[in-house]
């Protein structure tokens, strides 16, 4: 079990609650996704993914050369909580700009699973 401590310092960085906010709409999301919707360096949306992981918010797995994302199934609700109420908070409108451009990204890669493109809009 993780600490709640390193739980909140997970969240406590901007661009790491970019990116679990669109891991909680879309459900799973490659890298190069992450790295075009949010507009950050890809070595970036890595170190932010690793730190994300290592509290255990998240769970990769492979598929081919591309690297999925998605929440781990032990996330408290809590955690979930708060990362779908701060789309509705100032981080919103930085959010719905992220949602955008994932929208917008061409050659998105294909999923061989089951997950959800979108979970809520």
């Amino acid at each position: 079990m993780v600490s709640e401590d390193t739980l909140l310092a997970a969240l406590g960085n901007a661009s790491r609650r970019r990116l679990l906010m669109l891991l909680a709409t879309f459900g799973e999301l490659c890298v190069c996704e992450l790295v075009h919707a949010v507009d950050l360096p890809q070595a970036t949306v890595s170190r932010h993914l690793a730190t994300v992981r290592q509290a255990r918010l998240v769970e990769a797995r492979r598929q081919g050369t591309w690297m999925y994302y998605r929440f781990a199934r032990e996330v408290p609700s809590w955690v979930l909580d708060i990362v779908n109420a701060l789309q509705a908070g100032p981080a919103g409108a930085l959010y719905r700009e992220d949602k955008r451009r994932l929208r917008a990204m061409p050659n998105r890669p294909a999923r061989c699973c089951d997950y959800e493109e979108e979970r809520s809009s």
